[in-house]
């Protein structure tokens, strides 16, 4: 999903005994790996993927188009569900940003937070799933990604404005907190689509490109063969 995803994927691979090289496009997510077949498999390198919290398999055009309308479903149906949270806890928190002479009584506040308090739940276990897992994935890896402070500030925001809302007094900041993930989502959905449609510009040239490949020594070349 970012950067650090990338680093920590490569960075891991290349430490692997056997591996000679490691390219991932972040583009695509699609890597090349070059490896010693006498000294690692393509099931050890499956697995030592799946060991930090990421899946992989080798390259098939219909199964990735397949996740590809799966993963963008998914996005949109995120989107949706935090901009409709977002524009209804807006709704109920713009009396109380408008109530400058206090004529908005206690209990109809109250009434609003509740109100607020109910709609950004949905949002949270939904919505904010995508942060929680790759934060969560991260900090079991002893790694911090771009995740960890997004869901950081997200459930900070959340427990506080839940604790004022129990104890009938503080702020709350519902509206910000489900606005930030709206706007988050739709950045990265946005992304998403744009990398999808890179992704299937480039599928015609990978046709060509056969998903294995036996790299053979030159002779008087050192070194034993490569699996690619």
């Amino acid at each position: 999903r970012c950067a650090a995803c990338l680093w920590l994927n490569e960075g891991y691979l290349k430490a692997l005994p056997g591996i000679v090289r490691v390219d991932i496009n972040y583009s695509t997510h699609r890597a090349t790996i070059a490896w010693d077949p006498d000294r690692i498999r393509l099931s050890g390198i499956l697995e030592a993927i799946r060991a930090i919290g990421y899946e992989a398999w080798p390259f098939d055009p219909e199964r990735q188009r397949t996740l590809d309308r799966g993963s963008r479903r998914d996005a949109l149906w995120r989107v949706f569900v935090a901009g409709f949270g977002a524009m209804q806890v807006m709704m109920y928190a713009a009396p109380a940003y408008l109530d400058g002479d206090g004529t908005l009584g206690p209990e109809s506040a109250a009434l609003m937070r509740w109100a607020s308090l109910v709609l950004t739940i949905p949002v949270m276990l939904f919505s904010c799933q995508p942060f929680f897992v790759s934060a969560w994935r991260d900090l079991r890896a002893r790694r911090i990604g771009l995740d960890a402070p997004i869901s950081i500030g997200i459930l900070g925001g959340f427990a506080a404005s839940t604790w004022a809302t129990l104890g009938g007094s503080g702020e709350v900041y519902f509206d910000s907190v489900t606005m930030l993930v709206f706007l988050l989502l739709g950045a990265r959905y946005v992304e998403l689509a744009a990398r999808q449609r890179a992704a299937r510009a480039l599928e015609p040239l990978l046709a060509w490109r056969p998903q294995f490949a036996m790299r053979l020594r030159a002779p008087g070349e050192r070194g034993p063969p490569e699996r690619v």
